[in-house]
């Protein structure tokens, strides 16, 4: 289990995937946004009501994360990318950072939730693409009522960070809503794009 700190990401729309480096092979991912009502801290576990998502959590999580699932001020979310499961809660996005915990959890405790297709979710094969810096772009190229849509995303070590932002990048858009993936699986791309 994992997943602690303070995540800063930038995210990019990215225009035209046809300038876009070569990709390589991507990983298939289906992820869905649970109802933060009901995310509950329960005899230590993470809870969606009555069901355990994440087991035993650590005390240092529990008191931060607290406060923020009393004002539902989270972003919960199960993500399947191959054989893998995760259960995350992110806090709200404050100048290009957020509160973010991932835990790895078992696929058969989540699959279900992601494959009942019941709650909002979003598609996407991920890329990743070397950045000069060292670190990693992760193209998202979305699926189902997002299709078209390619964002570009840097997660940096710092808010001060400098970066080399390439060619194939688009607008910044870190701060508007409408591109973060859980409003993406709500009010999918295919709605609004024809309003940029």
């Amino acid at each position: 289990m994992s997943g602690d700190g303070i995540e800063i990401e930038y995210r990019f729309f990215v225009p035209d995937p046809a300038v876009l480096p070569p990709l390589g092979r991507g990983s298939k991912i289906i992820q869905c946004y649970l109802p933060k009502w009901k995310i509950q801290i329960e005899n230590n576990h993470l809870c969606l009501e009555e069901r355990i998502l994440v087991r035993n959590l650590p005390m240092d999580v529990i008191r931060q994360l607290s406060d923020l699932i009393e004002d539902a001020n989270i972003t919960p979310r199960v993500r399947l990318v191959g054989n893998s499961a995760f259960v995350t809660v992110k806090g709200p996005m404050v100048d290009y950072s957020r509160a973010e915990w991932e835990f790895e959890v078992m696929v058969e405790d989540v699959r279900d939730l992601v494959t009942s297709f019941r709650f909002p979710y979003v598609m996407k094969t991920r890329y990743e693409v070397p950045s000069e810096e060292g670190l990693c772009w992760e193209i998202d190229v979305f699926e189902g009522d997002n299709h078209g849509l390619v964002m570009a995303e840097l997660e940096v070590p710092s808010a001060d960070f400098e970066f080399v932002r390439p060619e194939w990048l688009g607008s910044d858009v870190t701060n508007d809503d409408r591109f973060g993936n859980g409003s993406l699986a709500r009010d999918p791309w295919c709605d609004w794009c024809d309003e940029l």
